[in-house]
């Protein structure tokens, strides 16, 4: 009997966009004892709130890309503040499917903070929608390596990238690690059945036999 393996191709897979890391008071902000400074920033500032809310809210309209836009240039932020609302508005261009926008605040962010694991996260994502593979399975390896605050995405994503370049088994061990992070995730599982399902027609083809469902 021939030895079961991964067929050679497979139909490409759905990118999932990750969700900004959406900034919002820190907890320390209702603390009475902590930095009055941070309190007045965050609560003062109408469109850096809401730019904030929108992207966390999925908003990527033209509106969104105006209040982070406005708030970056116009308002006194925290450095901290001032990156989060980069890479909200980079995600807010990656829904848009604006890519060198996308990338040119990601890569800002990075210039700025090499350990930002949302922004290479994103980053990957919008390397993905590129096709450029390589650099999105760099990117989001360093996402997860750095602690991104939703590592089954990542792991969902940088296995849409290792299948497009041929690696099927790096593919299907990353789907499997989003679903055991994340169980029953729609996304994950169905590649994952895509995956059982490929194996079981060529099975059934090596051996002869049609494919039971």
């Amino acid at each position: 009997m021939s030895r079961l393996r991964l067929p050679r191709r497979f139909p490409a897979v759905s990118l999932v966009i990750l969700a900004a890391a959406v900034w919002t008071a820190p907890a320390s902000a209702q603390d009475p004892n902590a930095d009055t400074r941070a309190v007045t920033v965050i609560g003062a500032d109408a469109h850096a709130r809401r730019c904030s809310e929108a992207v966390g809210n999925g908003d990527s309209s033209d509106r969104t890309v105006e209040e982070c836009t406005h708030a970056l240039r116009y308002s006194r932020l925290s450095h901290d503040v001032q990156i989060q609302l980069l890479v909200n508005r980079g995600v807010t261009y990656l829904r848009r499917n604006q890519n060198d926008l996308a990338m040119a605040d990601l890569d800002g962010v990075i210039a700025q903070d090499p350990r930002n694991a949302e922004a290479w996260v994103n980053r990957g994502a919008a390397l993905v929608q590129a096709h450029q593979f390589g650099d999105a399975i760099t990117a989001l390896t360093n996402a997860l390596s750095f602690g991104v605050s939703e590592p089954y995405k990542a792991y969902y994503n940088r296995g849409a990238a290792r299948e497009a370049l041929g690696d099927l088994q790096g593919a299907l061990d990353d789907y499997n690690t989003a679903l055991e992070i994340q169980p029953d995730w729609g996304p994950a599982n169905s590649e994952v059945a895509r995956f059982v399902r490929g194996r079981r027609e060529h099975l059934a083809d090596v051996l002869g036999h049609p494919a039971t469902p």
